[in-house]
């Protein structure tokens, strides 16, 4: 992508907990001290702003230079503006797309791995989702409405629906999906979590600047000003690396949460590491032999010989 104005949000869930709708609904502080040693350890040459601490489903999404991070007992969630990228370039290829994500996906303990991605200016944009368990990936699917980029594993059941196009989307003229992509990646991603990312529960996250902007003091925005935006998102355990997180020199007593439980040690956040998810693989299956997914299936086919 060129086009500054259909930059690719993408979302990032690393999931080590059973039930991560439980992790949240258990209503967790943003973990400030948490997201600043993650940031710090990605690349410690960043000049790191604070520029908030708000929930993540009813903000603004991110700029560039910009991360919005959550993290909690098994499950950790990360929000960035996605890089340009080529042409040609799949979903399934993030964890190599720079030197940075690469490093993220490996410093987190995982046992399930949800990526999501859309263009907040453009609903008929590029958007996608992909589903990793113990690194290996199970599900990816990354199109616009006229072009589907990649499509492979076993489709989830949540999916039926928009390929049969039963979507809100609008009516799909000559060769377009009868659904935006999405709008599919957060059903997708919802059938993963447990709960609609975009507005069923809140998700507190700290947000910072890697840019070098002067630190502003930042609240949590007012939910009914706060613009939404669709979240076609990111999983697990909130935890920095395979080692303990180095001091980085900052005073961090500020940045603790009120309950000192939820700063946790990355060895703690490892103990989880074992769990796996797994629900769309286990379900997906017994669906794909539906009369829905063959209709599915003709309309992938026609979208692949004219979009190509």
């Amino acid at each position: 992508m060129t086009d500054h104005d259909h930059q690719q949000v993408v979302t990032l869930w690393f999931i080590t907990s059973a039930d991560p709708r439980g992790v949240l609904v258990a209503e967790p502080k943003a973990d400030r001290g948490y997201a600043r040693k993650l940031l710090a350890q990605l690349n410690p040459a960043w000049p790191l702003t604070h520029i908030g601490d708000f929930d993540m489903n009813r903000s603004a999404p991110p700029g560039e230079g910009e991360f919005y991070i959550g993290g909690y007992r098994g499950l950790t969630v990360i929000q960035t503006v996605l890089p340009e990228v080529p042409s040609n370039w799949t979903l399934s290829g993030l964890p190599t797309l720079t030197e940075h994500f690469d490093t993220l996906i490996s410093m987190i303990p995982t046992a399930d791995l949800l990526v999501t991605v859309h263009t907040p200016t453009d609903r008929d944009g590029l958007g996608g989702f992909a589903h990793w368990v113990g690194g290996r990936m199970t599900r990816c699917f990354y199109a616009t409405r006229e072009r589907i980029i990649e499509d492979t594993g076993v489709p989830l059941p949540d999916e039926a629906a928009f390929w049969a196009g039963e979507s809100e989307a609008p009516e799909a003229r000559g060769i377009e999906l009868p659904f935006r992509p999405s709008e599919m990646a957060a059903a997708a991603i919802a059938h993963w979590l447990g709960f609609r990312v975009s507005d069923e529960i809140d998700i507190p996250v700290a947000a910072f600047a890697v840019d070098g902007r002067p630190e502003t003091r930042a609240g949590r925005p007012d939910s009914s000003s706060a613009p939404r935006r669709i979240v076609v998102t990111a999983m697990p355990d909130a935890a920095p690396m395979d080692g303990e997180v180095t001091d980085t020199g900052y005073d961090d007593y500020a940045d603790k949460p009120e309950n000192e439980d939820e700063s946790r040690t990355t060895g703690e956040l490892v103990k989880g590491a074992a769990v796996s998810v797994g629900r769309g693989l286990r379900t997906g299956v017994e669906w794909i032999r539906t009369g829905t997914h063959r209709i599915g299936d003709e309309v992938r086919r026609r979208a692949r010989n004219t979009g190509r």
